[in-house]
């Protein structure tokens, strides 16, 4: 039997995930809605599905009294025996200063999370919380418009545990909702004030449910069509005209980041990314970027009022007032997402920050959950993508012996390429050729993915000889358009691919290999045939 009040336990990976978005949802509808009733109401009832998801029995908030001190109160309780809201402890109205609660703040200093077992507990840890029935423990820092703002401490008085990285993403996510509802309830002052907040928060509340529908639902949808649905819900709201995805990564231990995702109002939505920022180290662009971000902190100003060089890559950006909104997964600084007014100078409001921040934790899980499926350098389908997938064409298409062709690519003398001009220059032509290669294949159910190195794979379902002809014409044509120098290929001046193209009516007595293999015969004629064209042949039923 399922405890309601321990939903976690004996769910994967997958299923985790989906719980604990739907409860922070939930949590979400409720928490945006406190303009009409008693704040701690209004969490009582918002924390109930985060306790249930992630078997919680006691949640508390600390509010930061004297920064330079570190000192700060008991500000609210939830408590699962209790029914919710529960009264606050009087010993902890003002947190006692021990070695213990001084190195939590140490650690938390840099935006990150304590969790704790009472096994492991060290004796003035074992002092503080075993009275307290503490069993594990999950202590979360909030900061807020780049201060330290306060605590909240997730409690399972039941059993030791470890939480999981989901868990600890929601929780985190859990404790910035919470802090903003405090918040927002403290600048509701007047009657006024709270209908507009009430209208508001309907709007976000809104957004914010059909964008978690969307993204926590099945579907083939591409990225960028999901990305733009969730993105075109909040804009209106928020007044912005740009939105941009940011993922880092190293490069010879320097942090760089690249544009993953740009939406623009102006262009309908979804739209190319800018080849100026790809793998840009954070030192030479926006460098007071890399630390402030890592920490935690968002950005929320009129460009003219940041660095010189923070201002010059909001222009590049296109922008004249941005919020950009860092991303943490499992304490990693995963990359950001700036959204933009290219009309205006202002600052966003805090509660559109914070619809901010939680649409970007649902932005950059859309990347994160595709990254099973995608290269991490070239951005298009990968090796396991291919192999799952065709083994699903293949059996589709034999119920009705349709037509399929397969074109295997190889960019031409590809290793004295990266010989010549370098590993770095050899990803970008990785990348530059991918994406030429993906934009050309257009229809739906049309799919490229990188088979490994420098060869890719194209899959044309309900396609023949003539088809197949067209688009690996389109194809070689496409490559040689991108005039990507190479001097080494004695094919042409320039970066050139060779293609092995195959058709054959599909019947149950055939598997993907018989494809591929073709496929990879007929490339390798093409090699030997001078290169920078095509072979092909009709593949024979077995």
């Amino acid at each position: 039997m399922i405890n309601e009040n321990r939903q976690y336990e004996g769910l994967d990976t997958n299923e985790l995930c989906k719980l604990y978005s739907t409860a922070l949802n939930k949590a979400l509808e409720i928490l945006v809605s406190y303009t009409e009733r008693d704040v701690d109401e209004i969490l009582s009832h918002g924390l109930s599905p985060i306790a249930a998801a992630a078997g919680l029995d006691r949640i508390i908030v600390f509010r930061i009294t004297n920064r330079d001190a570190m000192a700060c109160g008991e500000e609210y309780r939830w408590d699962r025996i209790k029914g919710g809201t529960a009264p606050t402890d009087d010993d902890l109205k003002a947190l006692p200063i021990t070695q213990a609660t001084m190195r939590w703040f140490s650690i938390m200093a840099d935006n990150s999370c304590i969790s704790l077992k009472r096994s492991e507990f060290t004796e003035e840890e074992a002092a503080f919380l075993s009275p307290r029935d503490v069993m594990s423990i999950l202590i979360v820092p909030v900061f807020t418009e780049g201060n330290f703002w306060g605590v909240v401490t997730f409690h399972d008085n039941t059993k030791e545990r470890d939480f999981d990285e989901d868990c600890i993403t929601m929780l985190r996510s859990s404790a910035r909702i919470m802090a903003s509802t405090i918040i927002r309830a403290e600048k509701t002052t007047n009657v006024e004030q709270a209908m507009n907040a009430l209208k508001r928060s309907e709007k976000m509340k809104d957004a914010l449910n059909k964008i978690s529908i969307i993204f926590l639902s099945e579907h083939e949808d591409k990225i960028e069509d999901t990305m733009a649905a969730g993105v075109d819900m909040i804009a209106d709201m928020a007044k912005i005209n740009r939105m941009i995805l940011c993922r880092n990564h190293m490069i010879s231990d320097s942090l760089h980041a690249s544009e993953v995702y740009r939406w623009d109002k102006g262009s309908g939505g979804s739209t190319e990314l800018t080849k100026t920022f790809i793998d840009v180290p954070y030192a030479r662009i926006i460098p007071d970027w890399e630390g402030l971000l890592a920490d935690g902190n968002h950005i929320n100003s009129p460009s003219k009022l940041l660095s010189e060089k923070a201002a010059h890559a909001l222009k590049m950006f296109g922008v004249l007032t941005a919020a950009v909104i860092p991303i943490h997964i499992n304490n990693v600084f995963w990359g950001f997402a700036l959204f933009g007014d290219a009309e205006n100078e202002r600052y966003f409001e805090d509660d559109i920050i914070e619809m901010m921040r939680v649409a970007t934790f649902l932005f950059a899980n859309v990347f994160i959950r595709a990254e099973v499926d995608f290269d991490a350098l070239t951005g298009i389908h990968n090796r396991r993508f291919f192999d799952e997938n065709m083994k699903r064409v293949i059996n589709f298409l034999s119920r009705s012996e349709s037509a399929l062709s397969i074109l295997m690519i190889d960019i031409d003398f590809f290793k004295r390429y990266n010989d010549t001009y370098g590993h770095l220059e050899g990803d970008k032509c990785l990348k530059i050729v991918a994406q030429t290669l993906s934009r050309s294949i257009t229809r739906t159910n049309d799919f490229v993915a990188r088979y490994g190195g420098e060869e890719f794979i194209v899959v044309l379902p309900h396609t023949d000889e003539e088809g197949a002809k067209l688009i690996a014409d389109r194809l070689l044509g496409n490559i040689q358009n991108c005039n990507l120098k190479h001097e080494q290929n004695d094919a042409a001046d320039c970066v050139t691919i060779s293609i092995g193209v195959t058709t054959g009516m599909v019947t149950y007595k055939h598997k993907a290999d018989d494809f591929v293999r073709k496929a990879d015969e007929l490339l390798y004629k093409s090699k030997q045939g001078g290169r920078n064209m095509y072979s092909f042949e009709l593949l024979e039923t077995p």
